[in-house]
């Protein structure tokens, strides 16, 4: 089943492309690595599936409707450098923004929310840090936040950008085990990746961007020396690691 369906999508900044003609059909049960080289249009590609930014060009189908028909399936994880770390709310509170959609307009959480809440706090180990203040927290905590948010939203389809950045290995790890069991519970995740190093053992799909679509498909097809070329541009540093991925 496709879930998501990207169709001819270009996006602009300062009337300057930032990815063109992008065409993707992404079926569910899976976990999809997007990779490219810096200002290749990763996080570009995730807002614009989300309708964050506008197009030029193109159209985005989520289980065959316009997005905003169906945010409610749809989880977001940003870079953390989105988010105002200052802003004077607890952890317990943020995690409840996964909640709103659930929520009336006017309405308050209920019981089952806030047990949502607790329970999903629990899984990333965050439960004793339910009244920190977030400026208060590590950059691991801030990532295990932001997924604690994700799973409260109990969406369909989970879009995280760079959600490894700044974390330690334990961090990395157990976030890693956390979207292995959104995969077996047939959720579909897409992940912004700059670590190729990973992308065998994390991803069972890669995208490979930059700007437009070098190659999407399984990953021992679509992850291969000459791929990673065509993406990265000839990039020294970038290809030694990636021949040295092959050798081992």
């Amino acid at each position: 089943m496709t879930v998501i369906s990207v169709k001819n999508l270009t996006i602009s900044y300062n009337k300057k492309p930032a990815i063109k003609g992008i065409n993707l059909e992404v079926g569910e049960g899976s976990i999809i690595g997007i990779l490219g080289p810096n200002g290749a249009g990763k996080s570009t590609l995730i807002k614009g599936i989300l309708g964050l930014l506008p197009s030029e060009t193109g159209e985005i189908r989520i289980f065959e409707k316009p997005v905003k028909e169906v945010l409610k399936r749809i989880a977001y994880i940003p870079q953390k450098e989105q988010f105002d770390w200052d802003f004077p709310i607890n952890v317990s509170e943020v995690v409840m923004m996964g909640r709103y959609p659930y929520i009336s307009l006017f309405g308050r959480p209920d019981e089952n929310d806030h047990l949502i809440v607790k329970e999903v706090l629990e899984k990333v180990e965050m439960a004793d840090n339910q009244f920190t203040q977030i400026r208060n927290l590590s950059g691991g905590q801030q990532q295990r936040i932001f997924l604690a948010r994700a799973l409260a939203q109990e969406s369909d389809i989970y879009l995280l950008d760079e959600p490894f950045v700044g974390v330690d290995a334990k961090t990395e790890k157990a976030i890693f085990e956390l979207i292995k069991e959104l995969k077996e519970k047939n959720k579909t995740i897409l992940i912004v990746h700059h670590d190729l190093s990973k992308v065998k053992e994390y991803f069972d799909k890669v995208i490979l961007i930059n700007q437009t679509l070098v190659a999407f498909g399984d990953t021992d097809i679509a992850f291969t020396s000459e791929l990673i070329n065509k993406a990265y541009g000839g990039r020294l540093t970038i290809l030694q690691k990636a021949e040295q991925l092959f050798k081992n």
